[in-house]
């Protein structure tokens, strides 16, 4: 017989599995309701963006309660649909299978970091000829995407915060663009600058407090508005730092 402890493990295993990769509070809410009820629980589950509390009810009247607590989240939308089509497919699985199936989706490492360094230069790269750069901004952003990534790549391994890496991000894309100026490659710093800045817009963070908002999922929905804000701070404090850095160099 499965107990409820394990039941109420796995519930919260999955759902921090989908809330560490982006998504929904509402979504994460539902994929641990439909395992409870699946296994003849009542559940009743709170998510934030950092912690997840459940308690749960057994045909007993007997009550179970565990906290998973959040302490790092990144964008893994192929998790999310993975995880989300997993739950609705409950009836096909037995316990054990389903649960191997959730730790087999946590294991996936979807790309090497060759291909995350590729997809950084090309995005940076993009992002500057969208907005009307020439294909020198485009270049020296490709060369300023790497950066981006190599710098974001090795904070991660440091768990420095995010606001630090933001604002070390945003110094950076200003420098790159600033050294293509000096070098005569670049006219103006801002088409390349801006191209590497939009990797480290905080859009899907926005949009996921949107929807929270809208759902009514009021404390999450302000949590995500206020860390897209901060880390638009940080991109400006940095990009910022940087140009007063080469004004007072007499650069500029």
């Amino acid at each position: 017989m499965i107990i409820e402890n394990k039941i109420l493990t796995l519930a919260n295993m999955t759902g921090k599995i989908a809330l560490q990769s982006g998504a929904e509070t509402y979504r994460v809410e539902d994929i641990i309701t439909r395992i409870c009820k699946h296994h003849n629980l009542n559940a009743q589950c709170f998510v934030s963006i950092t912690c997840i509390i459940t308690s749960v009810r057994n045909h007993r009247g007997e009550i179970y309660s565990a906290v998973e607590r959040i302490n790092s989240r990144t964008i893994n939308l192929n998790k999310v649909h993975s995880i989300n089509q997993l739950v609705r497919d409950l009836d096909k699985y037995s316990f054990h299978k389903f649960t191997e199936e959730v730790i087999k989706i946590n294991r996936e490492v979807p790309y090497n970091k060759y291909i995350y360094f590729l997809a950084y230069c090309l995005g940076a790269f993009f992002f500057a000829l969208l907005y009307k750069g020439t294909l020198a901004d485009g270049l020296v952003a490709f060369i300023g995407g790497g950066m981006v990534f190599l710098i974001s790549d090795f904070a991660n391994k440091l768990q420095t915060n995010t606001f630090f890496l933001n604002t070390l991000g945003g110094s950076i894309c200003t420098l790159v663009s600033y050294l293509g100026v000096k070098f005569g490659i670049l006219s103006t710093v801002s088409y390349s600058t801006i191209g590497m800045l939009m990797l480290l817009v905080p859009g899907i963070a926005f949009t996921n407090a949107i929807r929270d908002l809208v759902v009514g999922d009021l404390v999450s929905g302000v949590s995500r508005a206020v860390e897209a804000f901060l880390i638009g701070m940080a991109l400006a404090s940095g990009t910022g730092f940087a140009l007063f850095l080469i004004l007072k160099l007499g650069e500029i």
